[in-house]
């Protein structure tokens, strides 16, 4: 009986730790195949010859934010729609603000208890950095901070 008890017990952890990893890989297949398919659009246009990382950007349109460096060795960032693969537009990294800029910016003004995420992205043909962090009282809060000086553009605040 204690056999059982113990074959029942391993069949139930295995299928909980099989059904966990299968939910977890098409949760994030998605994002997986928008960034590879907008790397592949960057390579065949040849705006980058190496490409660092990418990351995918959801705002008023969802994009692919893809980080790497062109012919000249200058680091750039190019967005890339995810429904027609197209480039939006490109910025020089050097010529605006970076992450930690973007995140003091709102430590300056705002409390910030557990940051969530920084992104580059395009709203409104401008590129902005999208902090997301929970506040003290666990409540969601998106800033966007335009790139090319560090202002503020946009708060979302308490959701």
């Amino acid at each position: 009986m204690l056999n059982w008890i113990k074959f029942i017990a391993f069949f139930l952890l295995s299928l909980f730790i099989v059904i966990t990893a299968i939910v977890f890989y098409n949760a994030n297949k998605p994002f997986y195949d928008a960034q590879k398919t907008a790397i592949e659009a960057v390579k065949k246009t040849g705006q980058l010859i190496s490409i660092d990382k990418s990351e995918v950007y959801n705002g008023t349109i969802s994009m692919v934010t893809v980080y790497g460096k062109d012919e000249e060795g200058t680091e750039k960032a190019l967005f890339v729609d995810v429904q027609t693969n197209e480039v939006l537009g490109e910025v020089v990294l050097s010529k605006g603000i970076q992450p930690d800029a973007a995140i003091e910016t709102v430590k300056k003004e705002l409390k910030v208890h557990k940051l969530l995420h920084v992104s580059l992205g395009l709203e409104e043909d401008h590129p902005v950095w999208e902090v997301a962090f929970q506040s003290e009282n666990g409540k969601l809060n998106y800033v966007y901070v335009f790139f090319e000086n560090g202002e503020w553009w946009k708060r979302i605040l308490n959701l």
